[in-house]
């Protein structure tokens, strides 16, 4: 009797550990990131906290997202000077020093925005592939488990990891 408990008790565990959720990654008109955990909108930190039995997937998901932050934040930032010094000259006297002051915070914004790019890209590049890599793992039961394997004669612990 105990061990048909023990049996039926593993395997309802083993099942909730595999209906864990599937994760979906998207970018709106904006590029802001949105994820979806079984068609459910979520936070990022909700998805990493879904992650928790693929570790290398959560840290490749949690970096990656933190890069594209950093991109994106770099990119508006470059954008913003690029304006700030349009606007600049546009309130200047039109000499040549301000041409000059003009072109250099230009260069130096369109630098800043072109640095954000990449990092921005590989960023997103990360965050879906600890996405498929997460749903393919979950898909295909490699996850942590302690479960109760019976054979002819013999019963037992196997502990996955």
């Amino acid at each position: 009797m105990r061990i048909l408990i023990l049996t039926l008790f593993f395997l309802g565990l083993s099942n909730v550990l595999i209906a864990q959720g599937t994760v979906t990654f998207q970018e709106n008109f904006f590029n802001n990131n949105r994820y979806k955990i079984d068609g459910i909108e979520s936070k990022p930190d909700d998805v990493a906290r879904l992650m928790a039995n693929f570790e290398y997937s959560q840290k490749n998901f949690i970096e990656g997202h933190k890069q594209m932050r950093i991109g994106s934040g770099l990119r508006i930032v470059g954008i913003g000077v690029l304006v700030g010094a349009l606007v600049n000259y546009g309130l200047s006297d039109f000499t040549q020093d301000d041409t000059r002051t003009y072109f250099l915070i230009s260069l130096s914004g369109m630098g800043v925005g072109a640095i954000g790019a990449p990092i921005r890209r590989k960023g997103k590049s990360r965050v879906e592939t600890a996405v498929a890599e997460y749903n393919y793992l979950k898909d295909r039961g490699n996850y942590k488990e302690v479960s109760l394997r019976a054979a002819p004669g013999k019963i037992g612990l196997v502990f996955n990891f």
